[in-house]
C-alpha cells in the first residue's frame, strides 16, 4: 500500500501551527515540514511538537525565502528520498498550507480520489470561493485561464496548491520549477500540463477563512514567471542548479 506524505511550508504561524500539524498527522505516514525563516516562535513550537511525533522531516531555513521556495525545499527532499529509495514510485505526496486555509479534514478524500481513479496522475482541490472577495475570484479566474492555455490542459482552480501527486513526479517538476515569489501553483500547473499529466481539479473543498497574502501586482510576477517557465519547457532548457539545491536542502534537515 502506498505511503502518504505531507509537505507543509511554515512562516510565522505560532498561533495555529501545533493544531494544524496535529490534524495533518492523523492522515499521513510521514510529514515534511519546512520552516521558512520564521521570526516568531514557530520553529520552537515545531521542535517541541516533533519530540512526541515520529516520521517527521523538519527542514529549517534561517532566512525567509518565500512560500514558493519553501515548497521547492519540500519537493527537493521528496526527490532525495525517492532517489535514495526511501520512497517508492507511487507513494503519495500531499501539499497543504500551515495556516489552516487548507482544511486537513479533506486529506483522506483527496487521497481516496487519487487511489480510485486510475485515469489521472494528480488530484488538485478546487476551492469554494464563498469567503473570498470578488477581486480575488476575478484574479483567480484570470490566472487559471492563462495557465490552462499555457499548459494545454483545462483547470478549474490552478492556484489551489492543495494537491496529491506520486513521489516520482517531483524530480521531473524540479527540472523546470523556479519557485519565484507566489508562482508555485501557476508554474506547477503549466509544467505538469506540458508533461501531459492528467489532473482532476473537480474535488471542491471549503476554505475555513480568507487570509489575504498576495497583492494584485503579484499577478504580473506570477504570469511573467509562468511565461518564462513555459518558454524553457518549449525549448527544453532545464534548471542548472537542481542537484545543488537538493543537496543544500538535505543539509538543512534538523535531527
Amino acid at each position: 500500500m502506498a505511503r502518504r506524505i505531507s509537505i507543509t511550508p511554515v512562516y510565522n504561524e505560532e498561533e495555529v501551527i501545533v493544531r494544524v500539524l496535529t490534524e495533518i498527522r492523523q492522515h499521513v505516514d510521514y510529514m515534511i515540514i519546512v520552516n521558512d525563516g520564521s521570526s516568531d516562535s514557530s520553529k520552537e513550537k515545531i521542535l517541541d511538537w516533533k519530540k512526541n511525533n515520529t516520521g517527521i522531516y523538519f527542514i529549517s531555513s534561517e532566512k525567509n525565502e518565500g512560500c514558493s521556495v519553501a515548497l521547492k525545499r519540500g519537493y527537493a527532499l521528496v526527490t532525495h528520498l525517492f532517489e535514495t529509495r526511501q520512497l517508492e514510485k507511487d507513494d503519495l505526496i500531499i501539499e497543504l498550507d500551515s495556516d489552516g486555509q487548507h482544511d486537513p479534514a479533506y486529506i483522506a478524500g483527496l487521497f481516496e480520489l487519487w487511489e480510485k481513479n486510475t485515469d489521472i496522475d494528480i488530484v488538485l482541490a478546487q476551492r469554494d470561493f464563498s469567503n473570498y472577495p470578488f477581486y480575488k475570484l476575478f484574479g483567480n479566474r484570470g490566472l487559471t485561464f492563462i495557465a490552462s492555455l499555457l499548459a494545454g490542459y483545462r483547470y478549474n482552480d490552478v492556484e489551489s496548491n492543495f494537491r496529491v501527486a506520486p513521489a516520482y513526479l517531483f524530480s521531473k517538476l524540479l527540472k523546470y520549477y523556479t519557485g519565484y515569489r507566489y508562482s508555485a501553483a501557476f508554474e506547477i500547473g503549466i509544467i505538469f500540463g506540458h508533461l501531459k499529466l492528467k489532473t482532476d481539479n473537480n474535488y471542491v473543498v471549503k476554505v475555513p477563512y480568507y487570509r489575504p497574502r498576495s497583492r494584485a501586482s503579484d499577478g504580473f510576477h506570477i504570469v511573467a514567471t509562468g511565461l518564462y517557465t513555459w518558454l524553457r519547457l518549449k525549448m527544453g532548457i532545464e534548471n542548472k542548479n537542481t542537484r545543488s539545491f537538493v543537496e543544500e536542502t538535505v543539509r538543512r534537515l534538523v535531527p
